[in-house]
Parts: C-alpha cells; structure tokens; sequence
C-alpha cells in the first residue's frame, strides 16, 4: 500500500511501515534538520515544509496517511494547552487533508501521540479527535496505547494510536494485541486503595526444597536479621533490615569462616556489616544517611544523602556516620573523611569504596538503538534550501548530538510502526 507521512520527524512511521512492505509516496516535516534527515534517507520521495500550507491537490493519491502530530499542548509536562494550543491543534491540519484524500480512495489514518493526550481538555482531547475524524467520514475509530518494551526495544514509552477506517470496519483487527482469547480468563478485580508496602513491609523470600534461595537481589526483613549463612551458596546482593535505632541497614552474605567478609576464593561481598570476628553484635552500615548529621534517621529514610560531614551524631545510644559509614560505639568511631564524598566508606570493613562514579549518559547510537532505528540513522543530513513549500536536498553533513537526542526523543518507535504496518496489509487483504 502507499502512504503519506505527515510531521513525518526523522522517519520513525515511515521506516517502521516500509519495513512491513508498504511504500512512502510524501512527507511533510516543518523541523530543518530533521527533513535534513528524511531526504538523506528517503531520496527521491516529496518532501514538503509546511503542513499548514499542504492541500490535498500537492499530494499523490495513497492508501493510507500516517501523523505524529506534535505532543507539547497535550504532555503532562507541559502547559496543557490541549487540542487549542498552537502545536498540537495542528491536528486539524492533518484532518483537513485527510478529508480531500479521502474523495480519492483513502482508506485509513493512523495517528500516534503521548498518553496524556487521554486526560487533556480535561478528559475531552480524545473524544474531539474521535468526533473530527467521524465528520471526515470515518466508518470505523479506534485507539490503544502501546508500549514500545513489549516491541522488541529496551525501553518504557507508552504511546496512543488512534485509527480511522473510511472503508469498512476494521480498527479492532488492526489494534488487537492477540486473535483470540484462551481458556477462561478470571475476572478482573477492583482496584486496591491500599498505601504502596515499603521496605519495612519486606518482599517475598522464597526457597527451593534444598533450602537455596531464589535470584533475589534485595532480601528485606523488618526487626531482626535473616540468617545469612544460609545463603553462602547463594549470590543475592544485599540482605536489608530495619535495626533497632532507626536507620536503614545493609548487611551482606557471610563467608564460611563465619566472618562479615569472604574467605580467600569466594566472592567479595558488596556491602559488610560486621567487624572482624563479630558475630551476633555486629557494627552495622548505614545505608541511607540523613540531613543534619543523621539526627532524622529514626524516622526518615531518603534514598541517598552524600554530604560531607567530618564527624558523627550521636542517635540511639550510638554514633551514625554521614554517607555509608558505619554505625559505630563511642570506643569505635569512624566516620566519612572530610577531604572525599564517598557513597561507600570502607575505613573499617573490607568493602568497595565507590568515589565519583557518575552514571553517564546515553550516546545518540543508543538512542537509535532505543527507538528501533538502524545505528547512525541520524548521524548525517542533508543541507536543504525551501522552494516555496518543498525542501531541495543538497549536500550530506554530519550532525550535532544534541539534534540527535532531540530527533529520537520525538521519534515513533519503528519497531511499533512495523507492527502496525503487518496489522494494516492483514485487515486490507
């Protein structure tokens, strides 16, 4: 089938639709450098500007049309403009085009957009596109949000795509997850109100008959601490508890010499809570420190507090260091040098100090590789001058990282179009 692109982007619809077999007559694309793109990719396909200044008489005749059309008035990150505001109202663009094609054998519309345009307009957005496309002369609408983690790319990205059929009835095939139903599925249950279970509530600890734990990573207990030493054979990364001063612990797997760190030839533990030759009173680490030296920790649990203090507060009869260190006695102080800001002070214990070890971002092939584009898809451009609506091609060059980040951040998810796509040539043959 062939298909127009309009707010085509960086070809994210239209490569996921030729990969299922379909062909890309015309695209619109307002953004420079990503029409740069789209002729470097697709020569020879029309390539207009603006969509405000498309009508149906520029375009070729197609069998279906496919339009991302911008998101910032409906994300609910946004200023919420809705289907009013300048950007996503452009929305109307798409259907006044789509009602001239539709005299010449259109049969769909395929739109895609974040989930938030199901609660813009106060929970009316959706029902006025549903109700635009009815008076185009759609027979059939439907819509699903999508997630792009369940086509084959590893990321969350939850999307709606909306369906018009001016040509039979045929939405629910093109949107069904699966064929049919097996079995006889439960019924579905109400939604809980209950309060989320925290890390005090503890998660599931399950065995095998042999008494070997399940690959849990986090084993979390209330009170007082599980039995370590039945997980030597056993690789879970920490074993947390609550102790009885407050603050959230961290205590690792024991070796068999019976101490709080391995012996020669078995693996380091992450994180050690004991002292060597402790035993049951153990020197415990503190794994999330507080504000105000750890005065708050009886009561405040934040996830990470790495500030640099050179003493401790005393709290409970004993002493907490700031930033991972130790809960140590008054005969036994230790505490985060001054001079570093470690998440991890192993001034006592034979643990992995960690120091400025920043999480660095995603490279642009990453991104792509997110998105289900083929590596460099948007490394190069072509250099475009206008000629009243359509760009003129010129020269390859190289682009920025941050056109590209921003490229894949707008993108559909190709994998997702090609699913589409497959659903579309079965409901038409």
């Amino acid at each position: 089938m062939k298909f127009i692109s309009l707010f085509a982007g960086v070809g994210g619809f239209d490569l996921g639709m030729t990969r299922a077999g379909h062909e890309c007559v015309a695209m619109v694309e307002y953004d420079k450098a990503a029409a740069g793109v789209l002729a470097h990719r697709f020569p020879g396909v029309p390539l207009f500007c603006d969509v405000r200044n498309v009508s149906a008489d520029d375009l070729p005749d197609a069998d279906f049309l496919t339009y991302g059309f911008p998101c910032q008035d409906l994300s609910r990150a946004g200023k919420r403009k809705g289907l009013d505001g300048d950007r996503s109202g452009l929305f109307f663009e798409a259907t006044r085009i789509i009602r001239g094609l539709r005299k010449r054998g259109l049969q769909f519309a395929l739109a895609e957009n974040v989930a938030g345009l199901l609660s813009a307009d106060n929970g009316g957005a959706l029902a006025r596109c549903v109700r635009e496309l009815l008076d185009c002369g759609a027979r059939d609408v439907g819509w699903r949000t999508l997630d792009s983690q369940w086509f084959r790319v590893a990321q969350r990205r939850r999307r709606v795509f909306l369906v018009a059929d001016f040509a039979g009835e045929r939405c629910d095939e093109i949107l069904a997850l699966t064929e049919s139903l097996r079995g006889h599925p439960a019924p579905s249950r109400g939604a809980g109100e209950r309060v989320a279970p925290t890390v005090t509530d503890g998660a599931p600890f399950s065995r095998t008959g042999n008494e070997r734990a399940e690959c849990e990573a986090l084993i979390c207990r209330a009170g007082v601490a599980a039995n370590a030493e039945t997980l030597v054979d056993q690789s879970p990364t920490l074993i947390s508890h609550r102790s009885q001063s407050g603050p959230l612990i961290f205590q690792p797997r024991i070796g068999r010499n019976g101490r709080g760190y391995a012996a020669p030839g078995e693996p380091e533990p992450a994180l050690n809570g004991a002292d060597a030759g402790a035993t049951s009173d153990m020197r415990q680490c503190v794994a999330f420190s507080c504000k105000d030296h750890g005065a708050d920790v009886g009561t405040v649990s934040p996830t990470l507090r790495a500030m640099n203090h050179s003493h401790s507060h005393q709290n409970g009869g004993g002493q907490v260091a700031v930033a991972f260190g130790h809960q140590s006695s008054a005969s036994q102080g230790a505490s985060v040098s001054e001079h570093i800001s470690p998440c991890l002070d192993n001034s006592k214990l034979p643990a992995v100090a960690i120091e400025r070890a920043p999480v660095r971002r995603l490279t642009p092939t990453e991104c792509e590789r997110l998105q289900g584009f083929p590596d460099d898809w948007t490394a190069e451009r072509c250099q475009l001058t206008s000629d009243g609506n359509r760009w003129i091609a010129g020269d390859v060059e190289p682009q920025s990282d941050s056109a590209r980040y921003k490229q894949m951040g707008n993108a559909v998810t190709v994998t997702v179009a090609e699913w589409i796509g497959q659903k579309i040539q079965g409901a038409m043959q």
